[in-house]
């Protein structure tokens, strides 16, 4: 049974700031689903999240953040393909046993 994916914001940004991230209310829309996803419903999943990211506060530093970090999923609006990144198989991996990492 696959866990949940709870977001945890990013180091930069401050706790009293979390309530008011929008990716906190559907993580699920940020990272791929652990079973295969229709084209279609891979599209409509990443336009809900990037939506969802364009209204957030941090979004700019989001998307830098996970740049930086090579992120894998939605932050800041942007796929890590629009990033100019594709993650490594290791790093996917990591989301099996890690569901601790999230997009803001």
């Amino acid at each position: 049974m696959p866990f949940p994916i709870k977001i945890t914001p990013p180091p930069y940004v401050p706790s009293t700031d979390e309530a008011r991230l929008p990716c906190t209310d559907a993580p699920d829309l940020f990272f791929p689903p652990d079973r295969p996803e229709r084209q279609k419903e891979q599209l409509e999943r990443v336009a809900a999240a990037k939506a969802l990211c364009f209204r957030c506060p941090v979004r700019t530093a989001c998307g830098d953040w996970a740049r930086d970090h090579q992120e894998w999923g939605i932050w800041g609006g942007h796929t890590e393909e629009e990033h100019g990144y594709r993650p490594t198989t290791a790093r996917l991996k990591t989301r099996s046993t890690d569901h601790t990492k999230a997009a803001a």
